[in-house]
């Protein structure tokens, strides 16, 4: 990208629209009109000579190729962007976004990610925008959910979430996310939703943000998870340790660690014996059905009407006063 730009010489054809306006903070100028001296002398010429200088002036200038407008002198903190360099980059969206930024091609796209990335009103939109993405969500399913164009969500990925190449290692993993927040590019609590949703993927996000909408099998993987993560705990607490109260914490964690996984096992048995009494109760119909079809037609309407006499609603007994008896 170094090649792409440069910073501009005093003197030189930049156009305008590369310029930053700050004459007083910077020095930087832009001038379209004559010296002070000269512009004097045409002042001073009549309106019908005015007009023929003009014409011969601009003629001139076209005739050496010369531009119009020129810059004065330049800080070099500020750089201007070669516009036939940029073809050069290999990334597609970031050539986009520097196109619009020079005003060379206007993308309405690119003008929406940036300006969404920097609304104070849509800051945890876009946070969350970037978290389906990491959970790999496709740009269709993501402007579903958050009521936004495909095209949109695709600039947003491009510009500001590209995980493409994010490391999988989990300890690869765990340093470019810290990097991240050290840099101030992330927060902490992103960094623990990237966690999340790389060890769960989509089900981290459905389970914090709804955990009672999970089906059973979801809360059985996201409880396994949660004893993993007391795992975790354990081990940065076993680094910490540094006086004998936190020898006493740590082996309180142990007992209840241990407590967890006596009842996560009872858990499993009675789920093990509930699935054997399903499969119990399903054997015992399958035999009542098998029986059924062997029986002959005349048996099967008593058995119907007996079921129907047994499900059938006795009526009130009417008793009879003494004087209404024979």
């Amino acid at each position: 990208m170094a090649e792409a730009c440069k910073p501009p010489e005093a003197g030189s054809g930049c156009l305008k629209r590369y310029l930053y306006y700050s004459d007083v903070r910077s020095g930087t100028t832009v001038n379209n009109n004559f010296p002070s001296r000269f512009q004097k002398v045409v002042n001073s010429l009549g309106e019908k000579n005015l007009n023929l200088f003009n014409k011969l002036f601009h003629k001139k200038l076209k005739k050496d190729k010369n531009k119009k407008l020129s810059c004065g002198t330049f800080s070099n903190k500020h750089l201007v962007w070669r516009v036939g360099q940029i073809d050069a980059l290999n990334d597609a969206f970031l050539k986009r976004l520097l196109y619009h930024a020079v005003n060379f091609n206007f993308d309405p796209y690119i003008q929406f990610a940036v300006g969404f990335m920097m609304s104070k009103d849509h800051a945890h939109i876009f946070k969350a925008i970037g978290y389906h993405v990491y959970a790999g969500l496709t740009d269709a399913q993501i402007a579903s959910r958050f009521k936004l164009y495909p095209q949109q969500i695709e600039a947003i990925r491009e510009l500001f979430y590209d995980f493409t190449h994010a490391p999988k290692n989990p300890t690869a993993r765990a340093a470019y996310f810290t990097q991240l927040v050290d840099n101030n590019i992330i927060t902490d609590l992103d960094r623990r939703f990237y966690k999340l949703i790389a060890e769960l993927g989509e089900l981290g996000l459905k389970a914090h943000s709804n955990y009672h909408s999970l089906t059973p099998e979801e809360k059985i993987l996201v409880e396994d998870y949660l004893g993993n993560t007391m795992l975790d705990n354990v081990f940065s607490l076993n680094f910490a340790i540094t006086d004998v109260k936190d020898a006493l914490n740590f082996n309180a964690v142990i007992n209840n660690l241990a407590s967890f996984y006596i009842k996560k096992e009872e858990v499993n048995y009675y789920r093990a014996k509930t699935r054997n009494l399903d499969a119990s109760t399903q054997r015992i119909t399958s035999e009542r059905n098998a029986e059924l079809l062997n029986v002959d037609p005349e048996d099967e309407e008593a058995l119907k009407l007996i079921g129907q006499l047994a499900l059938k609603e006795n009526s009130i007994p009417d008793y009879r006063a003494i004087t209404e008896l024979n």
